[in-house]
């Protein structure tokens, strides 16, 4: 597993993880996060393209 797609999968569990606390603790406007979350996961896995990884893509070029 490259660098790369751990830092992606860190982000994304950040994500999914922080906003359910945050929702669950703080206020319910934060399950948004979770859901606009998901969503992109979903559109990614039939676009190919993920918003993530395209940033990781120009900040961290060269890592394998």
């Amino acid at each position: 597993m490259t660098k790369r797609v751990r830092v992606h999968d860190g982000i994304i569990g950040a994500l999914l993880g922080g906003s359910a606390l945050l929702g669950s603790l703080v206020h319910a406007s934060f399950w948004w996060l979770t859901a606009l979350t998901g969503v992109v996961m979903l559109q990614s896995a039939f676009t190919g393209f993920c918003p993530v990884h395209f940033a990781l893509g120009k900040a961290m070029p060269d890592s394998r």
